[in-house]
């Protein structure tokens, strides 16, 4: 049975791939050299969604009322569609593609841009490509978010800098609030949980030291994990004067979700 799911998951997710490339070959054709085009983007979010639900994952947003701290928003509520710079814990190479479904930018470094397929899609898909290393390489890379962000993007980033293992939050580094507290720009913190069928953390989902295809086979045998996003209240850069007091409150909202694990 696990053979048989292994290889109907792969199929689908080499289906998409396939689709991923026609569409890039298409849009060439079609859209500016210069500017993301919003088609595209919705594109991208339907594919990445697709790409969630061939994986295996069955996911829950949970949306975070702005004046409490535990009470989700109920569905005619208002949910807050503001420009942000997204901040999540990191568990997974899922986390991609999960988060990337909800319509945000990545960070990605600049050589990638030259990649086929992937560095063209990219461009045109809200994917910030920064410079690493050299004479002010993190002032750019924290222009280019802000620029995304102030055009009216989300841009995501993982300010743990490494995955962990799901259990608990590792401490966030500072100078990726750079940009937020530079240009006064708001914060989205989101927590992300992959649990099993009983709301307990999944054994499979993390593959902190372990191979990508190794994890790969062992996410995709699996009948189904529970991928949990909260949102939770915005945070305003302009209420802070040291990155590191930021960079502490995000962490600790999205610690308390991660840690107390109840959601389901």
């Amino acid at each position: 049975m696990k053979l048989f799911r292994i290889t109907f998951r792969l199929m689908k997710l080499s289906y998409l791939a396939l689709l991923a490339l026609v569409m890039t070959v298409y849009y060439s054709q079609t859209v500016s050299k210069t500017k993301p085009n919003v088609k595209l983007l919705a594109y991208r979010e339907l594919w990445l969604q697709k790409v969630v639900r061939a994986i295996g994952l069955k996911v829950q947003v949970i949306h975070h009322d702005k004046q409490t701290n535990n009470e989700s928003l109920d569905e005619n509520d208002a949910i807050d569609q503001r420009s942000a710079l997204w901040v999540a814990n990191h568990i997974s190479w899922m986390d991609i593609p999960l988060i990337g479904s909800q319509g945000v930018g990545f960070l990605s470094k600049a050589e990638v841009r030259k990649w086929p397929v992937l560095g063209w899609l990219g461009s045109k898909t809200g994917t910030v490509f920064i410079n690493r290393g050299g004479v002010n390489a993190s002032q750019m890379a924290a222009k280019a978010i802000a620029d995304n962000i102030l055009d009216g993007d989300n841009v995501l980033v993982f300010p743990e800098g490494t995955t962990g293992s799901g259990e608990n939050v590792n401490r966030f580094h500072a100078r990726i609030f750079a940009p937020a507290l530079e240009h006064q720009l708001l914060i989205q913190p989101i927590a992300i949980q992959y649990l099993d069928d009983h709301g307990q953390l999944h054994p499979k989902a993390s593959w902190h030291n372990q191979h990508f295809m190794s994890n790969l086979l062992g996410v995709l045998a699996q009948p189904q994990i529970h991928a949990v996003l909260t949102f939770l209240p915005m945070i305003d850069a302009q209420q802070f004067s040291q990155r590191r007091h930021v960079a502490e409150t995000a962490e600790n909202h999205i610690r308390n979700i991660v840690e107390a694990n109840e959601v389901l």
